[in-house]
């Protein structure tokens, strides 16, 4: 009898516990607007166990309660970037003929911000955030990891039990329609039908070394991705289906779409704007990759600051997609995610993912930002997945670098620079 009444207990106790994170998750993800008169933080105050609350719609759920559970930071004054000259220029030039189509497509889209003045009111801002964090800048050209200090991009997969495993890569994307700096400007004649192409080549561990994709996406709404891979082991270059974006990479926690937070096409789903908020990033990663301890993925001593955003909420189209729900944290400036949470079919909370940024300087010396660490973590099966992955932009890359032939060079052994 005691033991049953135990097992109730225990069981009562498992249910208010999953309440509790419940109403967190929804005080979190609620449309609130919260006005910087009552976020009660300044530079120099530590968060803490002892006043959580102060942080607790500011922060992801799981972050949320690694703080209760004993992780402390500081509070930094808050970086403030600013776009490009010539972004801005471009936004000026072409923003006010920009509309929105019958299925949210873009039209009459050339370059900068779509839409630059978002109305809370709009029964269409949602669409329109989603445009904007898509053509937010990102430069004419970038390789991601150019700038970090190995030159490629570090990606640790942490699990329940701490062991981590370690992969390199190296990615290089181009926006060949929206030309800002680099010549020939604003298009590469014969690439305007393409919004932008990536590749990705994997070079650690051995048994993964070369294993590449090339990615299109296009211009068209209509018209689907192409997407390639290179595989190794059987030194064949395949094309893959798009059924391939809701796949992990293994060994991480990420899919195709959740590279840059939210890598898939904007057609494609549905969006509500759920309001604006006040939250906690890190725009100025020091560590690159940050000190934490082995087996755990949070940092030791990065500061965090304070950034508006806006909250926008993402369903699919698609009945079968991997995430029926994704929520993102869009900075107000840089239009970047500052967070992202996914839940499963089920409707239970799944991954919750937050991305730090680093400043870098353009070749005139001009700063702006880069991504410094992502974090993406699996609430469910407790593996986490941290990428450094710093950006050198406007490289200069030519256009046919993105192509099968850059595949079969390295199906000979060669390389992609």
């Amino acid at each position: 009898m005691k033991a049953i009444e135990k097992g109730k207990a225990l069981n009562s106790f498992g249910l208010a516990a999953r309440r509790f994170f419940l109403f967190v998750v929804l005080l979190i993800f609620s449309s609130v607007n919260l006005p910087a008169a009552e976020v009660d933080l300044k530079p120099g105050d530590t968060i803490g166990p002892q006043n959580w609350k102060k942080v607790e719609d500011m922060v992801g759920p799981n972050l949320l309660n690694r703080i209760k559970a004993g992780y402390s930071f500081q509070i930094k004054a808050s970086k403030h970037y600013t776009s490009p000259k010539e972004y801005v220029e471009a936004t000026e030039k072409h923003s006010a003929q920009v509309r929105l189509g019958s299925k949210g497509e873009l039209l009459n889209y050339v370059a900068g911000l779509p839409f630059p003045k978002i109305e809370p009111n709009d029964p269409q801002a949602g669409q329109k955030l989603a445009w904007n964090f898509y053509w937010r800048w990102l430069g004419d050209d970038f390789k991601t990891g150019g700038a970090t200090k190995e030159g490629k991009i570090v990606r640790l997969a942490i699990e329940r039990d701490g062991a981590e495993r370690r992969a390199d890569l190296v990615s290089y994307t181009l926006f060949p329609r929206t030309r800002y700096m680099l010549s020939p400007k604003p298009a590469i004649p014969g690439y305007e039908h393409i919004d932008w192409s990536q590749i990705r080549i994997d070079t650690y561990p051995r048994d993964t070394s070369g294993t590449t994709t090339l990615e299109f996406r296009y211009a068209d709404p209509e018209r689907p991705d192409d997407l390639y891979l290179y595989i190794p082991s059987i030194r064949r270059i395949r094309r893959a289906t798009t059924t391939l974006r809701c796949q992990t990479l293994a060994p991480s926690e990420f899919t195709l779409d959740d590279i840059n937070t939210f890598n898939a096409k904007i057609t494609d789903f549905n969006y509500k704007f759920l309001g604006e908020k006040k939250i906690l990033t890190n725009f100025v990663e020091e560590g690159l990759p940050f000190h934490r301890k082995t087996g755990d993925y949070l940092p030791t001593d990065e500061k965090w600051e304070l950034q508006d955003v806006y909250v926008l909420e993402i369903t699919p189209k698609d009945p079968g997609y991997c995430y029926p729900k994704k929520v993102m944290w869009i900075d107000k400036v840089t239009w970047e995610s500052t967070w992202a949470f996914m839940w499963d079919r089920k409707g239970e909370y799944w991954k919750e993912q937050f991305a730090f940024r680093a400043p870098v300087k353009l070749a005139d010396g001009r700063e702006v930002w880069s991504v410094g660490t992502v974090v993406i973590h699996n609430v469910q099966n407790g593996r986490t997945t941290l990428v450094t992955a710093v950006r050198s932009y406007n490289r200069g890359y030519p256009a046919s670098l993105w192509s099968l032939a850059t595949l079969q060079r390295i199906m000979r052994g060669g390389s992609v620079e």
